[in-house]
């Protein structure tokens, strides 16, 4: 725990570094902050920051910048940010007035959310776990090609293309549809109970399709929540160096590690640097949240550069995930 004084130089730097991206000096520190002490005690804190690890000096005759244990400090001791009057009526708007279904609500949310903090920002849906399959319907594409639809209480549309290896006609493709609806219908996606003769005495081509169906349903229910990434397209004006913009796009590309980048603890979560466990060295921050969806969870978060407006992410992330866990979460 670092004294008064010397936190509220420590707060002072990294608020005017978030702000300029420059290296920081004594003077500035005096000129924009009100901060009631001599230049000669600013440089000795900063010094003494500088020997603690919180602060680093880029060239000699620069000012300093923070490092990533300055912004965990930082973070740690931030107060509550309030969202600026202007962000809280688009959100409030945004929720009052969309009518989406569930895959399209939470991609435009992801890009409501990278608008309102100008950084990539994503949206991890809920799991199917505890959705409720309201509608069943097999749509024909082609002699071998049937569009598997299905609608949960939640307003999720589960949609798969199945090709058979032989061509199906349509009244097989109704007699499956007729044979699967009472089984699948108000259960959870590959939560039916089916029957062991389910498709005795019906033709290869039914059976064919009703074990697809089924399978579909089944990896719906299995796999984690569908991923949607908005502002993507800022990247290079958050980030300053370009390698730092390639590997963010490359974990972005990759579902598996933008899941992994948002896993944590139900709650707000803010990490930094290393904490986020990747391979390379990437001067990379996360601010998520969790929100809640008939006893599933779902994620919001976004994805910046650790020299982040803290605030004003970790505001609005808790807005967004408030108001989507209203909308749907019941």
């Amino acid at each position: 725990m670092l004294e008064e004084r010397r936190s509220d130089v420590l707060r002072a730097l990294v608020e005017a570094h978030i702000q300029t991206g420059e290296p920081v000096s004594s003077r500035s520190i005096l000129e924009h902050t009100g901060i009631a002490f001599s230049a000669a005690t600013i440089r000795n804190d900063l010094a003494a920051l500088e020997r603690d690890g919180f602060v680093m000096q880029p060239h000699t005759s620069a000012g300093r910048v923070p490092t990533a244990r300055a912004y965990r400090y930082y973070v740690d001791h931030l107060g509550k940010g309030r969202l600026h009057s202007s962000h809280q009526a688009r959100i409030a708007g945004f929720f009052s007035s969309v009518q989406l279904e569930l895959s399209n609500l939470l991609r435009a949310t992801s890009q409501l959310l990278a608008d309102v903090t100008h950084y990539p920002a994503v949206v991890i849906g809920p799991r199917t776990a505890g959705e409720i399959v309201r509608a069943m319907h097999l749509v024909n594409v082609g002699p071998q090609a049937t569009m598997v639809v299905a609608v949960t209480d939640r307003g999720r549309v589960i949609q798969q293309q199945v090709r058979l290896e032989q061509p199906i006609g349509v009244e097989e493709l109704t007699e499956a549809e007729h044979l699967l609806m009472p089984i699948v219908v108000g259960q959870e996606p590959g939560g039916a109970e089916v029957p062991i003769d389910l498709f005795a005495g019906r033709s290869e081509g039914v059976r064919l399709m009703g074990e697809s169906v089924l399978a579909v349903l089944e990896k719906a229910a299995s796999v984690g929540g569908e991923v949607h990434v908005g502002g993507a397209r800022q990247m290079a004006e958050v980030f300053t160096s370009l390698g730092s913009v390639h590997r963010v796009l490359e974990v972005l590309e990759r579902e598996a590690e933008v899941l992994n980048l948002l896993a944590h603890a139900s709650g707000v979560s803010i990490r930094i640097g290393a904490e986020l466990a990747m391979h390379d060295d990437v001067d990379l921050a996360v601010v998520s949240a969790t929100y809640e969806a008939g006893g599933s969870e779902g994620s919001v978060g976004v994805i910046g550069p650790m020299r982040m407006d803290y605030k004003t992410a970790i505001s609005a992330v808790e807005r967004v995930g408030r108001e989507l866990e209203e909308r749907i979460g019941s």
